[in-house]
């Protein structure tokens, strides 16, 4: 009688064994799953990101020396001349400083970059953009650096909603720009940029 009872037990043992081997892939996917994304854009997408706006520092620097060298360069033929000291030169003068003023008053300020999840993937796959406003409004720097919170919040409500048919499909550069520049009016009201750039745009 002892036996059938031991060989009851041993099968209910081997039925419940079986069913958490069968559980463990899943498992082992749910918890990793996060943690991969995790270190990917932390590892991979955040450094690319950083070492792509240090290069374009110093190109742009390298056209500001240029311009105060070109600058430099015909003053000292306008002293050279001696017909610059007429009044017809001066104001020629003037006129070309004046627009050289013109010219570097646009600018582009960025925010830090914004990464959200992709809608459909249970967290799997990120989607990790690197934002910018464009505009010659002269407290441009000081109004993104104020509502930077806001401007980042607004820009990851429209991504997080984005599929990876959406991310995609042909132009989505160009319809995410116009989604970012609509929700970045309400934000900071018109006038104050022109343009929204996105130069960095990556799936992970």
């Amino acid at each position: 009688m002892a036996a059938p009872a031991s060989d009851k037990n041993d099968g209910s043992k081997s039925e419940s064994s079986g069913g958490i081997k069968a559980m463990l892939p899943l498992i082992l996917n749910i918890v990793l799953l996060p943690v991969m994304a995790f270190a990917m854009t932390q590892y991979v997408l955040l450094p690319r990101l950083n070492s792509a706006a240090a290069a374009t520092a110093p190109v742009e620097g390298g056209h500001d020396n240029n311009s105060a060298t070109a600058g430099d360069s015909s003053r000292g033929d306008k002293h050279a001349d001696p017909a610059s000291h007429s009044p017809d030169s001066g104001k020629g003068g003037q006129s070309s400083d004046a627009g050289g003023h013109g010219g570097g008053s646009d600018k582009t300020e960025m925010l830090d970059p914004v990464t959200v999840n992709v809608a459909g993937t249970m967290g799997s796959r990120l989607v990790m953009a690197k934002i910018g406003l464009r505009g010659t409004h002269p407290k441009l720097e000081d109004l993104v650096k104020t509502r930077s919170a806001d401007l980042r919040d607004a820009a990851s409500s429209l991504l997080c909603t984005k599929t990876l048919m959406d991310i995609e499909r042909q132009g989505f550069r160009i319809t995410i720009k116009a989604e970012f520049k609509n929700a970045f009016l309400r934000v900071l009201g018109p006038g104050v940029f022109t343009d929204v750039v996105v130069p960095d745009l990556a799936v992970q």
